[in-house]
């Protein structure tokens, strides 16, 4: 068990140093944009929803919460975290053997660094489940403690902040470039940059006041447009989409 658990945080390390930064820039964000939040708030929220994405888009929608209907919130989460649906799918043959109890927080805690830690490990049966169960556990503590830390020193951040949000931004952008080396990744990044410029210009033109609800029409149109061409691209790359 020792020598499974110095592999699974040794796995996890590049997880830390990447959770424990962005964990500091969403504590900060909620400690000074959104009034009231203090570090016992990044706490519960990074201890219960365990969402880098929708954590960032939380406070946002904690800061103009008039803005926010409940319905349009829940409508953003699903789609914001629809890709641990699919994340899931490539799971359940793993996790279906596993008690109930570990096969819960395993789903509970999952997010992309964890699942490509999980998905790419040759460990099988009762290993390959304390491994995941290790790297799971690792890589929500590294999230919780970076954003209680940047959270507990917003409080005393007088400077402006502006530009931290950016930070989740980065990160993506970051992975979007690597994966668009591939040709076969190509059309569903046009597809996810197009739906978003037209929804944006379509917000503005039309409804100012409604802008902060372009992201639900960006993610539903891009949905919409990859289910349409699915067949057709499965033909060309013989990969799913």
């Amino acid at each position: 068990m020792k020598k499974l658990f110095r592999k699974a945080f040794a796995d996890s390390l590049p997880v830390l140093m990447g959770y424990l930064s962005m964990g500091i820039a969403f504590g900060i964000l909620l400690a000074t944009q959104v009034k009231g939040a203090n570090f016992l708030t990044a706490a519960m929220m990074s201890f219960s929803t365990i969402s880098g994405s929708m954590q960032f888009a939380a406070v946002e929608m904690l800061a103009n919460a008039a803005s926010y209907t409940l319905l349009l919130t829940a409508m953003l989460a699903v789609l914001i975290n629809i890709r641990y649906a699919m994340y899931g799918i490539s799971l359940v043959r793993y996790f279906a053997n596993y008690p109930w109890y570990i096969r819960y927080y395993l789903i509970w805690t999952l997010t992309d660094e964890t699942y490509a830690l999980e998905s790419s490990t040759t460990l099988r049966g009762r290993k390959r489940m304390y491994y995941s169960l290790l790297v799971s556990s690792f890589d929500h503590l590294y999230w919780f403690t970076g954003s209680v830390i940047g959270a507990a020193a917003g409080a005393f951040i007088t400077f402006d902040t502006a530009g931290i949000d950016f930070a989740m931004t980065a990160l993506f952008l970051v992975v979007l470039t690597d994966l668009v080396r591939h040709k076969a990744n190509r059309l569903p990044a046009l597809t996810g940059g197009l739906s978003t410029l037209l929804a944006l210009i379509f917000f503005v033109a039309f409804y100012p006041d409604a802008v902060n609800r372009m992201l639900l029409a960006a993610m539903a149109l891009m949905i919409a447009v990859l289910l349409i061409l699915r067949k057709k691209y499965q033909k060309k790359y013989g990969g799913t989409l």
